[in-house]
């Protein structure tokens, strides 16, 4: 999920009594129930997935960074990371090279996405250029994750 969905106290009504109901129905008719209650649920996801999207590739384009950032969980990459102590994102490859190291210059996360950028530019790496987390070690040590 991209967001916190709300559900209508109709679409609520239907999921709850077509659960309760599934012991005397089969189990097709049930399913086709709750995921025509849950359209809308899913139309709010698709929303906030679009509109982060579009958010971070216009952060990508402002700054002229090459990776992806797939952190979903991110609504505004202008606001404060949690992070306050973390400096620098350092980021360990996928083939074991010498960690790449970079500064964070402000307390929002486009500042951790320019670090980042600049340590997926640093390795070389071209297929693992998307953003997909980060892990706090040692106190303040902020660990860059990537996919493809």
């Amino acid at each position: 999920m991209n967001t916190a969905v709300t559900l209508t106290a109709e679409q609520f009504r239907q999921i709850h009594n077509a659960l309760c109901l599934a012991s005397s129905r089969n189990i097709e008719e049930t399913v086709d129930i709750i995921r025509e209650a849950l359209q809308g649920a899913y139309a709010q996801d698709d929303d906030a997935f679009d509109r982060k999207h579009s958010h971070y590739r216009t952060v990508r384009e402002k700054h002229g960074l090459k990776s992806t950032w797939s952190l979903y969980k991110v609504e505004d990459l202008d606001s404060p990371h949690p992070y306050p102590g973390s400096s620098f994102v350092i980021y360990n490859d996928h083939w074991g090279h010498k960690p790449m190291h970079a500064a964070v210059w402000g307390p929002n996360w486009t500042d951790i996405y320019k670090a980042a950028d600049a340590c997926i530019q640093e390795s070389g790496d071209g297929h693992h250029v998307f953003i997909e987390a980060f892990e706090l070690k040692n106190g303040n040590e902020l660990h860059l994750i990537t996919g493809s």
